[in-house]
C-alpha cells in the first residue's frame, strides 16, 4: 500500500507539474501575441500571419558562436537574406516542426528566385547550457546550409531583443537539465543590410509564405535599382 500511495503521490505531483507547464505557456503566448501585435515594431501591412516594418529595423551589434565553433556577429546578417527563429535544441517539436517548414520554404522559393535571394537559415539556441554541446548534431538532422547560433547569455539577450523576440525558463533549478524554455514562435525576416524587415507567423504554411517572400525580396530589389538610377540622374545633374 505505501508503494502504491507514493505513485499515487509521484503522479498527481507531475500532473500538476505539466498543468502548471501548459498554463505558463499559455500566458506566456499570449503575452508574444499581443505585443506582436499591437506594438508589432510599427507594422503596417498584415498579410494574414505575416507583417511588414514601416521603416527597416537595423540589428544590435553582437557576437555568438555557430555550430562549427566560428564567430557569428552582425556582419554574417550582410550581403544575404536570413530568416532567423528563436528555439532550443531540446524543443521536442516546435522547433523541429519549423526548421522542417524552413527547408520546404527554401526549395520552393529555388523555384520561383534566383538562389542568391533565397534567404539563409538562422537557428538562434537560447539555451546554452545544453544547446552548444549538441548543436551541431542536432542541425545535422536538418539542411546542412542552416546556421545555428548560440553563445553567452547577454550576447544572446542583445539579437533576441532586436528581433522583438522573448524567452524564458521555466522551473530551471540549479543542477538540473530537466526545465522548459517558453520562447516566442515568429520567423524574422533580415534584409542583405542587417536590418529585420518582416516577421512570419504561425502557422507557417509553405505555400502562402513562398509568395509573401518572393514579393517582398523582389519588391526591395525595384526599390533598389529605383535608388541607384535616381542617384545616378543626381550625378548627371550635378555635372
Amino acid at each position: 500500500m505505501d508503494v502504491q500511495r507514493d505513485f499515487l503521490d509521484g503522479y498527481r505531483a507531475a500532473v500538476i507539474r505539466l498543468r502548471r507547464s501548459a498554463i505558463a505557456l499559455r500566458l506566456f503566448s499570449l503575452v508574444i501575441a499581443l505585443l506582436a501585435g499591437y506594438s508589432g515594431h510599427g507594422a503596417h501591412a498584415d498579410e494574414g500571419s505575416f507583417s511588414v516594418l514601416r521603416a527597416p529595423k537595423p540589428l544590435p551589434e553582437f557576437s555568438l558562436v555557430d555550430q562549427h565553433g566560428r564567430t557569428f556577429t552582425r556582419e554574417q546578417l550582410t550581403n544575404q537574406w536570413s530568416l532567423i527563429f528563436v528555439g532550443f535544441t531540446s524543443c521536442p517539436h516546435v522547433c523541429p516542426m519549423t526548421l522542417r517548414r524552413l527547408e520546404a520554404l527554401r526549395a520552393e522559393m529555388g523555384l520561383r528566385i534566383g538562389v542568391d535571394k533565397i534567404p539563409e537559415i538562422v537557428f538562434l539556441a537560447v539555451d546554452p547550457a545544453r544547446d552548444q554541446p549538441v548543436l551541431k548534431d542536432y542541425l545535422a538532422n536538418f539542411d546542412p546550409s542552416n546556421i545555428g547560433v548560440t553563445g553567452a547569455k547577454s550576447e544572446i539577450d542583445k539579437l533576441v531583443k532586436g528581433l522583438g523576440a522573448a524567452y524564458r525558463f521555466v522551473d530551471k533549478k540549479p543542477g538540473s537539465d530537466y526545465y522548459e524554455v517558453l520562447h516566442s514562435s515568429a520567423i524574422n525576416l533580415v534584409n542583405p543590410q542587417g536590418e529585420l524587415i518582416a516577421q512570419l507567423n504561425p502557422p507557417f504554411a509553405v505555400a502562402p509564405m513562398t509568395q509573401f517572400l518572393v514579393n517582398l525580396i523582389r519588391s526591395a530589389k525595384s526599390q533598389l535599382h529605383a535608388g541607384a538610377e535616381a542617384q545616378s540622374l543626381a550625378n548627371v545633374d550635378d555635372e
